[in-house]
């Protein structure tokens, strides 16, 4: 785990039992220029937002590879594939969201 987002989990979730991190939903996404879409990386973070007791939401998991041919020059999305699945992932977890916030 990088060690800034390490720093940045370890800060919110202090002082002891005061967690910013506390029930909010969560949901990971991992990109690598990798096959398997830093898939370890994926499941290392999902291990410590259970931790936290952040809902983390199971499906659709988010492992994209080849992420150094998604953009064009100009930073831009440029594979429609890529778009659409993005998009299915942002609307499943706009739901999670609304069925877990409330339990926050």
């Amino acid at each position: 785990m990088p060690g800034a987002l390490k720093n940045a989990i370890d800060v919110g979730s202090r002082p002891k039992g005061q967690s910013a991190w506390e029930g909010k939903p969560c949901a990971i996404v991992s990109v690598a220029p990798g096959a398997i879409g830093a898939f370890g990386a994926n499941h290392h973070l999902r291990q410590s937002m259970v931790f936290l007791n952040m809902p983390a939401m199971q499906q659709p998991e988010a492992y994209i590879d080849g992420a150094d041919k998604l953009f064009d020059a100009e930073g831009n999305l440029a594979n429609d594939s890529t778009r659409a699945f993005m998009q299915k992932f942002l609307d499943a977890f706009a739901a999670w969201i609304d069925r877990n916030a409330a339990k926050a």
